[in-house]
């Protein structure tokens, strides 16, 4: 999906997501275990967890949360070679876009 799609398909959800109180408050819990699991890196990187993705890059981080310690450049190259997308905080948009579309399935189901 190119840059512009993922921006334009994120903010379409995310308005979703802030204007029902309860799906706020479902967006609001998110944590990262959520949003990078293993299907999405399966589907959307060379990896098959976020775990992988980390210990493989060679920054000699251990957990998502060093992300921001790294150099961001260097780690957006390492995005754009193994993933689906060009950079970090794109592949942050994506995950959470997925994410997002599970929920509001999940809700509508729900409500069956």
């Amino acid at each position: 999906m190119a840059a512009i799609d993922i921006e334009k398909e994120f903010k379409h959800y995310l308005e979703i997501f802030t204007h029902d109180e309860e799906l706020g408050k479902i967006l609001a819990k998110v944590s990262f275990q959520e949003l990078f699991n293993d299907k999405f890196l399966t589907e959307n990187s060379k990896y098959t967890s976020m775990d992988d993705l980390i210990w493989r890059s060679g920054f000699g981080i251990m957990n998502l949360l060093e992300v921001e310690q790294v150099n961001q450049d260097k780690w957006n190259e390492y995005i754009a070679r193994n993933t689906e997308c060009k950079t970090w905080h794109e592949f942050g948009k994506l995950a959470m876009i997925d994410w997002m579309k599970h929920k509001l399935e999940e809700a509508k189901q729900a409500q069956n």
